[in-house]
Order: C-alpha cells, then sequence, then structure tokens
C-alpha cells in the first residue's frame, strides 16, 4: 500500500487540506482550499548536460491559463527532488483569498 500523510491546517484563516500519498512511481500531492481537486499538475525533473537538475511542469486538466499554480509545481519538485527522483502529480484548489505570497509560503512550509 502507498504510504500517505493527510494534514488539516488553517492559513490565513482558509482551512487548508494537504494531503500525500507516495506511490512506486511517483508523488501524488492535494492541496485544497476547496474540497475539491481542481488543476492536475504534473512536474519532474531531469538531469543537464552540464550538471544540475531542469524543472518541468505540464498542466494535465484544469486552469492552464494561472501561473500561480505552476509555480506551486515548481516550488514543490524543486524541493522534492533533493530527496527523489520520483515525478509530481499535483492537484491543486485555491480560493481568491488563498492565493497570496505569505499563503504560498505557508503552504509549503506545511508539506515540508
Amino acid at each position: 500500500f502507498p504510504n500517505q500523510v493527510h494534514h488539516v491546517c488553517t492559513v490565513a484563516g482558509i482551512h487548508t487540506d494537504i494531503m500525500s500519498t507516495v506511490y512506486s512511481d511517483r508523488i501524488f500531492v492535494v492541496i485544497s482550499q476547496l474540497n475539491k481537486f481542481g488543476t492536475l499538475l504534473k512536474a519532474w525533473s531531469e538531469p543537464r548536460s552540464e550538471g544540475g537538475l531542469i524543472y518541468q511542469v505540464s498542466t494535465l486538466m484544469g486552469k492552464r491559463d494561472d501561473p500561480l499554480l505552476s509555480i506551486y509545481g515548481r516550488q514543490i519538485i524543486e524541493r522534492m527532488s533533493q530527496g527523489t527522483d520520483k515525478p509530481l502529480l499535483l492537484a491543486i484548489s485555491l480560493k481568491p483569498e488563498g492565493r497570496g505570497a505569505e499563503c504560498f509560503q505557508e503552504i509549503l512550509n506545511e508539506l515540508f
């Protein structure tokens, strides 16, 4: 069975569910302030020929015109890639008032 962690927190006064599930071939993370999956993104890292990593983010379903969601995907995969080479599958739904820089940092701190 996959290893799963579910965390409920309040970010800037907003109820936020954060769940991560580690599968054999990927890590699935859900960040929800709306009690639904919302937009589904895939993020992964690739080695560069000069050394280091390149990070890629692709929207699979949902809002394709929201750069903040891609930023979440990129930040999470950058932090994850320090300990694993598995790709990230991210489901994220944020309330309008939960989209600020302070909320972003709090959510990342709760996740890591």
